[in-house]
């Protein structure tokens, strides 16, 4: 297991700290890898695996920022989130929009100031499985979201995604590189 990072070996089964998640609150076998599944077994006293690991990253930061913020959307959600987040403290949010990355349209206004204050916005899927994609055409949706200025993060929940900003961000990370850093949670 060496040089394969950080990872949760728990009933037998081996699982990437990056994707791993508890899905139950009491259960021994709460740990789970949605989407992507283990990437290897314990068996026999030794470790089995049968997946490649994604190439890890490395930043060399001193100091995490602080002031980025998780907003989870919701249906009739209007802005007002949005604008209690949007001033000089804030360096970044990450938000978990509904099914494949959308939001309602009540908050866009709201969203579009935070982008106009050059806060970064990260978007993922509060789904258990899949990924944030810009496949909707409306009102809120993925496509829109992106041409507004958000990045898109595939592969990783609200609070991972949280913690990937503030170390893009720690490593002094804006514009193009801190995109291709935070869209990349899964090549």
């Amino acid at each position: 297991s060496y040089g394969k990072g950080a990872l949760v070996v728990m009933n037998d089964e081996i699982h990437t700290a990056r994707f791993v998640t508890k899905t139950h609150t009491t259960n021994v076998a709460t740990f789970r890898t949605p989407t992507f599944g283990p990437i290897g077994i314990v068996t026999q006293n030794k470790a089995k695996y049968f997946q490649e690991l994604i190439q890890t990253e490395v930043c060399d930061i001193n100091k995490v920022v602080e002031g980025v913020y998780l907003i989870k959307a919701y249906a009739g959600m209007d802005g007002a989130l949005f604008d209690a987040v949007n001033n000089p403290s804030t360096k970044g949010l990450v938000i978990e929009g509904l099914g494949a990355g959308n939001v309602p349209p009540q908050t866009l206004p709201a969203i579009q100031r935070l982008i106009d204050n050059d806060i970064p916005i990260v978007l993922v899927s509060r789904c258990y499985n899949g990924v944030a994609q810009d496949i909707y055409d409306y009102e809120g949706g993925g496509i829109q979201l992106k041409k507004m200025g958000t990045i898109l993060c595939q592969g990783l929940n609200g609070q991972k995604a949280r913690i990937k900003l503030l170390v893009g961000l720690s490593d002094n990370m804006v514009g193009d590189e801190l995109r291709e850093f935070m869209s990349n949670a899964i090549s």
